[in-house]
């Protein structure tokens, strides 16, 4: 009772706490405030929690064990006190009706229960799905919830503003010949971006006032030092040139006054900075050649029309383009202040060897500025539930491997701290992105006229970030296989992938191997005629959608280059040995394995219980609070019968029951277990008879307690023996001294 105080009293100055809180804010802060301010308030609250729980917490324990390491406390022996009567009567009764709560939580017990080591096995996977399962749903809706559709939107249309046709400018598909691009980019790209231009000078598109440009346009051409072309890649110059690729380089006097003159005919590599070699490394796959990007020539444009006017003159008279060039790319930035989205778009132009070009537009939709304050408030709660299960998560982890670390051995605790640390690495790519964007910020407030501003270095951060998060998503995924393996059907699953896995390999080599010498031959006929089949990967990724099905973007007609003999051979190689043979040799290879697994399933003893009926068993005290509630309790309808007839239709349809599970079940499993089952049946059914007699006995002496205040004595193995330590005895009463004395 003086604990049951003690409780109420903490949780009453809890609640006074809370309330004298509630009225200091509501007093000096009040509740009515901007949403960025309340916001702004919220995350600082719970940033406070996370310090206190994750920091504050750990430096606590670590100062109260060295306090209890090198002054531990003296062991405090209670003194006994002799108790009257009515507290051993309380005491009993307290005894009995534990023992009553445990002898009907025994009656839900048989001896399938008994198998301790699928117990365990059931318990260590009910853990993991109630860590797994929650962290999974929380990260599915963060990544919903942060998720927008303005993105695609906002890439498909750029991308068809640029390539096709309007009615103010020419698209980049109209482009034919390398001498045209001039005429494209002052179309489109000066005259286009300057219609809409404010009174500050600011430029805007033509296709929305809102969407503005950042910095300048750049142009960057890679040319090769020899024009012809050869098996190999092609070598990409990087020599210093004179205006009008003369050579040799000299390096004037005046070159960096005037360095809008002299830097389109220097190579890019004497503006490399660090950051370029980390972020910007990469190539450019074209339908050609693929181009690296830190390498090239490169030309700015200017803020206003009049003056990017002059430089293209200026690249024009001076032939900047020529037959030495292998492609040209055109980067620049938009920014919609409406929906606060950056457009990061990279025009492409490639000079084939035979005088045409071919064009290509990509567009990178991102919201860059996004902060915690600018969030929704689902956003928030999906960030805020999201943080506390990867909190409870990572301790889970740290104690499992802490006060465990052979388990470690196991693959699948590898997985966990792999998701750990992947996770651990999403938040360093967020926290890098938001100081790289703050740092670009930053430069375009205080850029000139004439300055490139990139945001392709946010704008690559950005893309692993999304890119993490989508592996998180895949190892998060595979990890919850293990977690489902109480399911009959992930266990057939996992069995059948067991016992198939070296023969679907081997038949899946044979038919990559096959599908290449496939794409091989096509490739070689019909590459200069189709689009689908111009290259080895994408006629491989071509012939396999045909063959699952996908047949809409293959017409047969298009294997027809090489002659309508050599076409229908293709065409029936493709039909029917890749689909109808290879495809469904490999399917009815999974499908007999799958066959097997069954039969071995069905052929063994199935005397246990299943993953449900162990959580009935192990949270059957939640699963009585819920009973209690008014409305899940169910009245007694009598249906104008006895006590006696309904209990007796009770257990008639229970017999149904079983026979009819019986049935169906084979015929031979049935013959070899039916005497096994009906001892194991017939020893539970004595177990519960004695276990109902112990309640029944408990039940009755508890009314004796209760109502004739009688004094009951319990048996000898009922009684709680004091204890009184382990170098202490128990007090001597007054005859054992008396005797001494």
């Amino acid at each position: 009772m003086k604990v049951k105080k003690a409780h109420w009293a903490m949780f009453a100055i809890t609640v006074g706490i809370i309330i004298g809180c509630l009225i200091c804010i509501a007093v000096f802060a009040g509740f009515q405030h901007e949403d960025v301010k309340f916001k702004t308030m919220l995350v600082s609250i719970v940033i406070v929690l996370l310090f206190q729980f994750l920091i504050g917490d750990p430096i606590k324990f670590v100062i109260l064990s060295i306090d209890r390491a090198l002054w531990p406390p003296r062991i405090y022996i209670p003194p006994r006190c002799d108790k009257n009567l009515k507290e051993e009567k309380e005491e009993r009764r307290d005894f009995l009706k534990r023992r009553l709560v445990s002898k009907r939580a025994n009656l839900m017990l048989t001896s399938r229960y008994r198998n301790y080591k699928l117990n365990e096995q059931y318990k260590m996977i009910a853990h993991d799905l109630f860590i797994y399962g929650p962290y999974f749903l929380c990260l599915m809706c963060l990544v919903l919830v942060t998720r927008d559709q303005t993105l695609y939107h906002n890439t498909r249309i750029i991308t068809d503003l640029f390539m096709y046709n309007h009615t103010d400018y020419t698209g980049l598909q109209e482009v034919y010949f390398l001498n045209q691009l001039f005429d494209f980019i002052e179309s489109t790209l000066v005259i286009a971006f300057n219609s809409n231009a404010s009174e500050s000078g600011s430029p805007g598109w033509a296709h929305a006032e809102q969407s503005v440009l950042l910095g300048v346009m750049r142009l960057r051409q890679l040319r090769v030092s020899n024009p012809e072309v050869g098996l190999g890649p092609p070598k990409f110059s990087d020599t210093y040139y004179m205006p009008e690729w003369q050579l040799p380089y000299r390096k004037l006097h005046y070159s960096d006054k005037y360095w809008r003159i002299y830097e389109p005919w220097l190579p890019i590599k004497m503006n490399f900075e660090f950051l370029d070699a980390l972020l910007m490394n990469f190539d450019h796959v074209g339908s050609l050649n693929s181009y690296p990007e830190l390498a090239g020539y490169v030309s700015l444009l200017a803020r206003s029309a009049a003056n990017s006017m002059k430089v293209i003159d200026y690249l024009s008279e001076n032939h900047w383009l020529t037959l030495n060039t292998s492609a040209v790319f055109i980067d620049f930035t938009m920014y919609n202040v409406d929906v606060n989205l950056f457009s990061i778009c990279t025009l492409r132009v490639e000079k084939t060897p035979f005088g045409g070009i071919v064009p290509d537009v990509q567009v990178e939709s991102a919201k860059l500025l996004e902060n915690v304050d600018q969030m929704p408030y689902t956003g928030l709660l999906a960030l805020l539930i999201y943080v506390l299960v990867f909190i409870q998560f990572a301790q889970m982890l740290a104690v499992k491997l802490w006060y465990e670390p052979h388990l470690l051995k196991s693959v699948w605790n590898k997985l966990d701290v792999f998701i750990f640390m992947v996770n651990l690495l999403v938040m360093v790519l967020v926290v890098l992105r938001e100081s790289l964007v703050a740092s670009m910020m930053k430069k375009v407030e205080g850029a000139s006229k004439v300055e490139f501003i990139d945001f392709r270095r946010p704008s690559r951060m950005h893309q692993l970030t999304t890119i993490t998060i989508g592996f998180l998503i895949c190892i998060t995924t595979l990890r919850l296989w293990r977690v489902l393996q109480f399911a009959s059907v992930f266990k057939l699953f996992t069995r059948t992938l067991y016992l198939a896995w070296s023969a679907v390999a081997s038949t899946a080599i044979a038919i990559v191997i096959f599908l290449i010498g496939f794409c091989f031959a096509v490739v070689t006929i019909n590459g200069n005629y189709s689009s689908n089949f111009n290259n080895l990967v994408k006629s491989m990724v071509m012939c396999m959608c045909f063959s699952f099905g996908f047949s809409a973007q293959v017409k047969p007609s298009e294997l027809f280059h090489g002659g309508k003999w050599l076409g229908i051979l293709c065409y029936g190689v493709l039909a029917f040995v890749i689909i109808v043979l290879l495809i469904n040799v490999f399917v009815s290879l999974i499908n007999d394995y799958f066959t097997v697994a069954k039969m071995i399933r069905d052929s063994e003893r199935e005397n246990r219980i299943t993953f449900f009926d162990f959580l009935l068993v192990e949270f059957s005290g939640v699963l009585g609070r819920f009973r209690k509630l008014p409305c899940w309790r169910r009245n007694y309808v009598r249906n104008g019968r006895t006590v006696a007839e309904n209990v007796s239709r009770k257990l008639d349809s229970m017999d149904r029951q079983r026979l009819m599970r019986q049935r169906l079940r084979p015929h031979r499993v049935r013959r070899q277990e039916s005497a096994e089952d009906a001892l194991l049946e017939y020893k539970d059914r004595g177990e519960k008879m004695v276990n109902v007699q112990d309640i029944l006995n408990t039940q009755l002496t508890l009314i004796r307690m209760f109502l004739f205040d009688e004094d009951v004595e319990l048996p000898q193995e009922q009684r709680q023996q004091p204890d009184w330590g382990p170098d202490a005895s128990p007090p001597k009463d007054k005859s054992q001294e008396e005797a001494e004395a």
